[in-house]
């Protein structure tokens, strides 16, 4: 049950964790590129570089423009997304949608019965966890030291430090422990951080080179390294296996140390002196074991003394480079905030618009496991009752709520797998009841899937082994109110017998855009014969639709290229958006082979056929986050 979890969890962020990765690796270089470009400057501006890039493993894109949807008024799913915001989606999100304009493409159908998203999780977290168990055993030798140090109270370490604390403007004083530990000079803590002075080094160092190592000290607090270090770290456990993380890591630790290096000789400190204690330090003490705990010898000492002795001291960044650097800042911020204020968030309701008038009570209600002798799906709706024979809950769901399956975010596995007989019966409001046939719907289009014939009746025979099925459906017969009604009552069932608790929300997913392919369109316009108007008030069309296991065949008469966009929708897993900027009805015939790609088999004979064509493109599709939902219990 838990790796089944963890699997479902592995797949679903797999994507997003991938465009973040990709993402914060190109932010990271930029960054590298900043410190080449600034690389005269000071030690402190190429860190603020590097601590940024850092940073950015922590912060998604996606979050920022999530904050934008938010920070904008909210409103109803658009058909499309504004042009830059496409071109933008489609550069920064390529693990979700890797396929370039023009080129039809879908992503690997997932196995769902491998659990390789599962195992790449586990070992995540075993990496984390190894990672953060070294840290820990280095914090423990560090803590030990840090109970045996003793106060000092007194001595010219104690005056030095305090005159120094004086002149560098630290207001709270810093405790200074002396230690019996061999670990060399250094600040640990972030909110009371206290100075760790190992016993014996005193003797070795003269008042000009102990004000010098001290000084090195202050600057690390006034500059909160062990806090930026202590975040990096955190960074670290989690993208342990990016070995960009790690060299950011040492970038952090040499502009640290050089960037102190320029304020103890800028306060007046003799290269030679300050370099010389830096040597006697090291002879007589090791290395911190931990970057959080910022101590006098880090980095690449030969390079550090060669600076130092060569007083190598950044320049001021100039009011150019300052203007530069803002407008930077401010935009990596603003674009993602402003794609997303560009994109509002749909107004989320649980519920679609249904009628305004109080559902009605069910008279009989009743949802058991399927006892039927075939895998034959049965689906029957009046304005009194619905009735489904092996029905899945992902297939009520789908018709209550009217997604697909792409759509649903966060299911089990287990609703699209364990079948059900569903009974419900209520009485139909005013006005709905009466004689003629209610709406006839099709969950879904496929081999095996039966439907109920207008006006009761025995349904239509289901296709004989190794053969094919044929389904015609002629559009929702019975008006708008039915059809609302019908959705309105199967959410109900679906909230009092399986306690489902759901909320939509709007995301960038990757979709296909049906557009002219530049041949020329193909499509013959249907006579103009008078046809009975649909639920939503359009002329009703004919589906035909024929599946196998080589092939498909789709006959869509008196139809819109929206229509056919909506019925690829299912066949390639994938939403589609008409584009074809074609507004008549059409005589559409459709013949494709089952493929591998079956996006890409539809898209050749799209071309070759009707002159169109799928685009992979991202763009917001509204989704369903399932929050809850439980096997019923039995009648």
């Amino acid at each position: 049950m838990i790796l089944n979890s963890l699997q479902t969890a592995a797949r679903a962020a797999a994507p997003m964790i991938a465009d973040h990765l990709w993402q914060s690796t190109l932010f990271a270089l930029i960054a590298w590129a900043g410190t080449l470009a600034f690389n005269r400057n000071h030690a402190r501006l190429r860190f603020g570089l590097w601590l940024a890039a850092s940073v950015k493993f922590l912060i998604p894109f996606s979050m920022l423009i999530a904050l934008g949807s938010h920070l904008a008024r909210p409103h109803e799913s658009a058909s499309e997304p504004l042009g830059i915001y496409s071109v933008v989606a489609q550069a920064s999100q390529p693990f979700s949608s890797t396929a370039a304009p023009g080129v039809a493409q879908v992503a690997p159908r997932a196995n769902p019965g491998s659990h390789l998203p599962a195992m790449f999780a586990i070992v995540w977290l075993c990496g984390s966890v190894a990672v953060v168990g070294l840290w820990w055993a280095r914090w423990r030798h560090i803590s030990l030291a840090l109970r045996g140090a003793s106060p000092g109270a007194e001595g010219r370490e104690v005056e030095a430090l305090r005159q120094l604390e004086a002149i560098s403007g630290v207001r709270r004083p810093i405790p200074l422990l002396v230690s019996r530990d061999s670990m060399e000079p250094g600040i640990f803590g972030i909110v009371r951080p206290v100075l760790l002075w190992p016993e014996g080094i005193s003797e070795h160092l003269d008042d000009a080179q102990l004000r010098a190592i001290l000084a090195h000290e202050l600057w690390h607090v006034r500059r909160r390294d062990n806090l930026a270090a202590a975040l990096h770290m955190l960074i670290e456990a989690a993208f342990w296996f990016h070995p960009l993380v790690w060299w950011i890591g040492s970038r952090l630790v040499e502009e640290r140390e050089r960037a102190c290096d320029e304020e103890v000789l800028r306060l007046g400190s003799h290269p030679a002196v300050y370099a010389e204690s830096i040597l006697k330090a090291c002879r007589f003490c090791v290395e911190s074991p931990l970057s959080c705990v910022s101590g006098v010898s880090g980095s690449d000492l030969k390079r550090r003394i060669v600076r130092i002795m060569n007083q190598q001291i950044g320049n001021r960044l100039g009011l150019g480079g300052r203007a530069l650097l803002a407008t930077l800042a401010i935009a990596t911020v603003a674009i993602p905030v402003g794609i997303g204020i560009s994109n509002p968030r749909q107004a989320q309701a649980e519920e679609p618009k249904a009628a305004a008038a109080p559902l009605p009570e069910f008279d009989v209600l009743s949802v058991k496991p399927s006892t039927a002798a075939s895998d034959v799906h049965q689906v029957e709706m009046a304005p009194d009752h619905f009735s489904e024979i092996n029905a899945t809950v992902k297939s009520l769901i789908e018709f209550g709520y009217g997604v697909k399956e792409y759509q649903l975010i966060g299911a089990p596995e287990w609703i699209g797998a364990d079948k059900f007989d569903v009974e419900a019966r209520w009485k139909a409001p005013a006005g709905l009841a009466g004689p003629g046939p209610g709406p006839v719907i099709a969950p879904d289009e496929g081999p095996g899937m039966v439907m109920m014939p207008p006006g009761g009746g025995a349904p239509l025979a289901p296709p004989p082994p190794g053969g094919h099925a044929t389904f015609t459906r002629m559009g929702v017969t019975g008006g708008k109110a039915r059809m609302d009604l019908a959705q309105a009552m199967v959410q109900k069932l679906l909230k009092e017998r399986f306690n489902l608790s759901l909320r939509r929300e709007s995301r960038d997913l990757p979709v296909y855009a049906l557009v002219q392919a530049g041949t020329g369109v193909k499509l013959a316009e249907a006579p103009p014969t008078p046809r009975p108007p649909t639920a939503n008030g359009k002329p009703m069309s004919t589906f035909k639709v024929m599946l196998d296991d080589a092939m498909g065949e789709m006959d869509l008469r008196s139809g819109s290229t929206a229509e056919l966009a909506a019925f690829l929708s299912r066949q390639v897993e994938r939403n589609v958006v008409d584009k074809t900027g074609l507004t008549g009805r059409y005589q559409i015939s459709l013949r494709w082979h089952h493929d591998e790609n079956i996006a890409d088999a539809i898209s050749t004979a799209l071309e070759e056929q009707l002159g169109l064509r799928l685009e992979s493109q991202q763009a917001p599709v509204e989704v369903l986050i399932v929050d809850q939902v439980d096997r019923p219990t039995e009648n």
